[in-house]
């Protein structure tokens, strides 16, 4: 990560404004997809956290992977919809609202939050960690075109090959800027800290859905 060229092709400082100008010129579509998809990740994440404090581990895991698997499968207009801010092209989602493309998410959502969700429960979350460097763009991939899964989820561990701590770095300040945006519920849980974060978390969100899309083209360009 140490110039333009040597790694990514882009700035890190590119990569966001053009998160940030992603979101100016698609505020409405974005955020539609942005709630779509974090409202389905929520509808099973309350109550798998529930079934935890009740100590019933397999329910609260099935849950859990359930959500992130339904999630992932929402997520794919706006994994779209991303890709297409981030080229400067019209959105045209009717060449992801497929079946094949809809299944085609969904093998490549679930190895990879499988994958995740177990490597949370080993060796710290490190496991965790290299799921989401190696495998980082697969919706990306999916969304633009490839025919099946795993072929999206070789397609994100080909892009990484040689950058894999640049990537790690970058998905850090994606975190950290969608942390800044739940900051609100930092003064106490009530209607107003929720309705403040629920909006602050559709602009962080979407700015790092664009910038991901961005770094995904670059890559592709760049290989």
């Amino acid at each position: 990560m140490t110039t333009r060229d040597e790694t990514f092709g882009i700035g890190i400082g590119e990569l966001f404004r053009a998160g940030v100008a992603g979101v100016r010129a698609r505020p409405l579509a974005l955020a539609v997809s942005a709630a779509a998809t974090l409202g389905t990740y929520l509808a099973f994440r309350l109550p798998a956290q529930a079934a935890s404090v009740r100590g019933e581990a397999m329910r609260s895991l099935v849950l859990d992977l359930t959500g992130l698997l339904l999630a992932g499968m929402v997520a794919l207009p706006w994994y779209s919809i991303s890709l297409a801010v981030a080229r400067g092209e019209e959105i045209d989602l009717t060449r992801v609202l497929t079946l094949p493309r809809l299944a085609a998410q969904a093998v490549a959502s679930f190895w990879f939050w499988a994958g995740a969700l177990l490597g949370l429960r080993y060796l710290y979350g490190i496991p965790a960690l290299v799921v989401l460097v190696l495998y980082a763009f697969h919706g990306f991939a999916v969304a633009d075109g490839a025919p099946s899964g795993l072929r999206a989820l070789g397609t994100s561990v080909r892009l990484g090959e040689g950058r894999r701590v640049g990537i790690f770095a970058i998905a850090c300040l994606f975190l950290l800027l969608n942390l800044v945006g739940a900051i609100a519920l930092g003064t106490g849980v009530d209607a107003l800290s929720v309705a403040v974060t629920a909006v602050a978390l559709l602009v962080t969100t979407n700015v790092t859905m664009v910038a991901g899309a961005r770094l995904y083209l670059a890559l592709e360009r760049d290989p």
